[in-house]
């Protein structure tokens, strides 16, 4: 039980903490990018002063090696006049200076490949410099288009109530027109109680006019006047 409770606890706190972290991205990147340069700047400084070290070293072991030289001339020039005391001399200054040499050799070597290994470092820490940088501006971007979002949630609620009113029309248009369809109905059931054919027989002229037209009402009319002058014309004979 008190196993499980721990267990719980830690989940909490990792889900919290990333949690925060989540929403404090860019600023944890910042802070981190800071961090980070800061350590690469004083990585920058210790190379170079790694560098101004193994300088200092050549140019010692060069002296020294020259020095070496020099007494070995020395040294061969007075066994050659018979000087065996300078040459004895100049043979242990020689010893002294080969161990010296020695020494400096050695310092120079790990200087030179502590130097290497820092520079490589330094060179893979840029480059990872370079991706977080870049990290961090992708970040900030993104964060910016949430804040958007953000902004126009009320837009998107407008949105919505687009969508809705345009699905309310779209039924709307689709929904059957009453009058036309009443007409449909009207035609169909002439169709089948023959008053269709009926219609369509006078309208060709054939039997009497279901309705009157224009042509008809003209006919009638001068029908009537003619009528009308002829019996004028019957009570004045």
């Amino acid at each position: 039980m008190f196993k499980t409770l721990i267990t719980i606890v830690r989940g909490r706190t990792a889900q919290a903490r990333d949690e925060l972290e989540d929403g404090h991205t860019v600023l944890i990147l910042e802070q981190k990018l800071r961090e980070a340069s800061a350590g690469h700047d004083r990585a920058k400084r210790a190379l170079a002063t790694m560098i101004l070290r193994e300088r200092n070293e050549k140019r010692a072991l060069a002296g020294v090696t020259s020095r070496i030289g020099d007494l070995e001339n020395r040294v061969t020039a007075a066994m050659n006049a018979g000087m065996d005391a300078f040459a004895s001399e100049g043979a242990d200054a020689i010893a002294e200076l080969e161990r010296e040499q020695s020494v400096r050799e050695q310092t120079l070597e790990r200087t030179a490949l502590a130097a290497r290994r820092l520079r490589l470092m330094i060179e893979q820490t840029d480059r990872r410099l370079v991706e977080l940088r870049l990290g961090l501006t992708t970040a900030r971007s993104m964060e910016a288009e949430r804040g958007a979002t953000r902004d126009l949630r009320g837009d998107f609620a407008g949105m919505a109530a687009i969508v809705e009113g345009e699905a309310v029309l779209k039924r709307a248009l689709e929904r059957t027109d009453t009058t036309e369809e009443f007409d449909i109905l009207d035609q169909i059931d002439a169709e089948l109680n023959g008053d269709d054919l009926v219609e369509r027989m006078a309208a060709n002229g054939l039997g009497t006019p279901l309705r009157s037209r224009g042509a008809d009402v003209l006919a009638r009319l001068k029908a009537c006047t003619e009528t009308g002058i002829n019996a004028t014309q019957a009570q004045t004979v």
